[in-house]
Parts: structure tokens; sequence; C-alpha cells
């Protein structure tokens, strides 16, 4: 089943994606009857009954992913995203990989990477065996499909840098352990840095683990499957796909959509994929399937390094103190330290809460809490927020913390 006509239409229009992925400057859709809420349902088909159901509430910034497979009476909830209680860390990378996958071998519509990959992202983490070299590839050409726009420079998409930063796990002290059914479960061991939201647990019993392992079983047999042909043992097909799991490979790619056409090779998505591919990164996984070589090798080999290894992210809060401030200065204060951040691109900043205290019967403003995200270098990041907090005579009273931990860090002067 293609992607539901509504949705693909509104994928196209310059505010959707600010507002799907909760971007700090997205246009404000809300909508004060509930029955004219902005909504959306699509399904991502695997076949053999196994389906991924995303609904998205623009206006509500609520996003809700659900699986249909045999055997559930109905569709289970398995992961959500929005902006309070959130739990989206539904699956590894390569489990969303592998479900692209297959279903792009189901539906010759729904390509990869492509609107599949770019809408269920946030519903994935990267975990530590995840190679970010495998990964920034298909993440780009994904955004690339939906949302065009060149990157630049060698460096990744602003919105591949976002999921990075919002979904990077490693090294935060995830344990996957076996549960007494036999199914793989994921949690954390404390955190030095993202906390885990995920319905995945070891405890769990909302999560649907049987139906989950059954699909990621069906998912891997369908790619199994494209691989089986006979025809890919052929010399000249062989000889032809050989070329093309080199680091130069692709530049073979039409003497082996030649080679598989003239076997009568019958996969119409991988012949295409390598014969009439959209990006690079979707003739890579179809040469992948083809061969038989383990998920993203070959996307490591054509594609090198990627722009984000040895990337590292901070997230701090900030506490700054307003009693006695005009009623702007928290605003102000956090859009100048975004500004600055971004200027520098060295992250992020905004409001994240604020905090009240009694006062003459009443309660008054007391302090403004910001959210701060570092990228790469932290030194350099905690001089851009010093030097803004100065400017405005702040630094003295603001207090900067890594969140969720006392340690705080100084705010020293610039030189």
């Amino acid at each position: 089943m293609p992607l539901d006509d509504a949705l693909a239409a509104r994928m196209a229009e310059p505010d959707f994606w600010p507002v799907y992925l909760f971007d700090d400057d997205a246009p404000d859709v809300y909508c004060d009857d509930a029955e004219d809420q902005e909504s959306h349902v699509t399904r991502f088909g695997t076949g053999g009954g196994f389906a991924l159901v995303l609904e998205l509430t623009l206006a509500l910034e609520y996003v809700d992913l659900d699986l249909e497979a045999p055997g559930l009476p109905e569709p289970a909830n398995v992961g959500w995203d929005d902006q309070a209680h959130f739990h989206p860390h539904v699956m590894p990378w390569r489990e969303l990989d592998l479900l692209c996958r297959a279903v792009a071998l189901h539906d010759a519509e729904l390509r990869h990477p492509g609107p599949m990959l770019a809408l269920l992202c946030r519903f994935a983490f990267l975990a530590e065996n995840d190679d970010l070299d495998t990964v920034t590839p298909l993440v780009d050409a994904a955004f690339e499909a939906v949302r065009p726009g060149a990157a630049g420079g060698g460096k990744v998409r602003a919105e591949t840098r976002e999921w990075f930063d919002l979904r990077n796990l490693r090294g935060t002290g995830l344990v996957w352990t076996t549960r007494a059914d036999g199914y793989d479960a994921v949690g954390q061991d404390g955190t030095d840095g993202l906390p885990l939201y995920s319905l995945r647990t070891p405890s769990s019993e909302e999560f649907p683990f049987a139906a989950w392992s059954a699909l990621l079983t069906f998912a891997r047999g369908r790619t199994a499957a494209a691989a089986a042909d006979p025809v890919l043992a052929r010399p000249a097909v062989r000889e032809a796909l050989d070329r093309c799991l080199a680091a130069d490979g692709h530049e073979h790619l039409r003497a082996l959509a030649d080679a598989l056409a003239a076997a009568g090779y019958g996969n119409r998505v991988l012949l295409r994929a390598v014969a009439d591919p959209v990006d690079r990164a979707e003739a890579c996984w179809a040469v992948e399937t083809l061969a038989g070589l383990p998920q993203g090798e070959l996307v490591a080999r054509w594609f090198g390094p990627s722009p984000l290894s040895g990337s590292r992210s901070w997230r701090l809060s900030l506490s700054l103190p307003v009693r006695g401030r005009p009623e702007r200065f928290g605003p102000q204060a956090a859009e100048q330290l975004n500004a600055a951040l971004q200027a520098a691109n060295l992250g992020s900043a905004g409001l994240g809460g604020s905090s009240l205290h009694p006062e003459d019967g009443g309660y008054v403003l007391a302090e403004q809490h910001l959210d701060i995200l570092i990228r790469d270098d932290l030194a350099r990041g905690v001089e851009v927020v010093s030097r803004v907090l100065h400017t405005h005579a702040a630094a003295g009273t603001a207090t900067l913390r890594p969140q969720g931990k006392p340690d705080v860090i100084p705010l020293r002067p610039p030189t």
C-alpha cells in the first residue's frame, strides 16, 4: 500500500517538516476545535499481515506508532513522541533499516531511503553496535528525497544531525537482555547522557514482544529471498556484482543492471534500484541485498567515514534568576543564546520551564530554566553561553549544569 495521498501531499508543503520534527521555529498550526485538528494515518506494510501504522496529529505535536501483526486482535502501540511524556525509543537503527528494506521490497512505491525512513527515524535510536558510517548516508538520502536541499561541504543534513543529537544512546549504559519468554528487551544501567524512554524494557507488559519478533523474522526472510534467486549465481551476473562490491562499485552499476536484465532477474524493485536509483544509497542497499552482505557493510565502503564520526553532544540545564528583571528577559536571553550558539555552529538553546516563588499571598516568576545543547566542543559552547550571560550581567547568578547532574559548570568572564 503506497503512502497515504493526503499525507504525501501534506509532506510537500513547506511547513510540514518543521512541525513534524518539533522544530523550535515551526509555525503554529494549533486549532481550538478538536474535531478540526489536522491528523494523518499511514501504513507501512511488509506483507504477511505485518504493518507499522503511523498516526500524527500535527497541531498537538503528537506522533504515534502501532504494530499490526497476525495474532494481534488490534494494533498494538509500540511508541509515541510528543513534547511531554514521550516514549520514542522503539528500535535500534538496524531494525528500522531492515524494516524499510522489507517494505520497499513489498511495495515498489515506497522506495528506500525515502518517506518511511524520514518519518520513522524518530522511533529509532543509535545503540552501541551502530556504526555511523553505515547510518548517515541513508538518513541523509531519506531527507533529501522528501525535503530536497543540498547539505553541502561534505556535511550531514541538518535533519540528520538533529536526529543524531536526539537519538544517540551509544555510551549511555544500554543493556540488552533476553526475557524469560525468549524475546530481547532493552534497559539502561544508569546514564551518562540521554535517558532511555521505551516500552521495550525487560519488565514491560505493554510492548508486543512476540509480534515484534515475528515482524523482524518476516522482514529478514523477505530480504533473504531476494538474494536467493539462482540467476544471481550465473557467472556474468556474479562478475558484475563482484565489481560493485569495491569502494568504487557505484561506478559499475550500469554493467550490473545490464547483466541482471539479460539473465532475467525478476525482482523489479532491486533491478530498478540498481538501474535507476534516486540516490546512490538506494543502489547501495540493493547491491548489499543481492550480494547477501551484512546490513551496512557496503554503505560504509561506498560512502567512507561519516562526517559525524567523533561527534558528541552535551545537554545542559541553565537556571536563570529573573526576579527584578524585565518581563521578557528570560525569553530574550534564550533567543540570544540560541542565535549565538547556532551562529558558531555549536548547538542551540530554548526555554524549558520556570519556577515560581510565593510573594505577598501569591506567586511571582523567580527563575527561567533553559535547555542548552552543545555540539562537539563543550568548552567553546560554554564560552558562548558565558559571553551572552555576562553581556546581561546575569552570569553571576545563573547556574549551568549537565542535565540531571549536580555538577556546576563555571561561567567565567570572556577573555
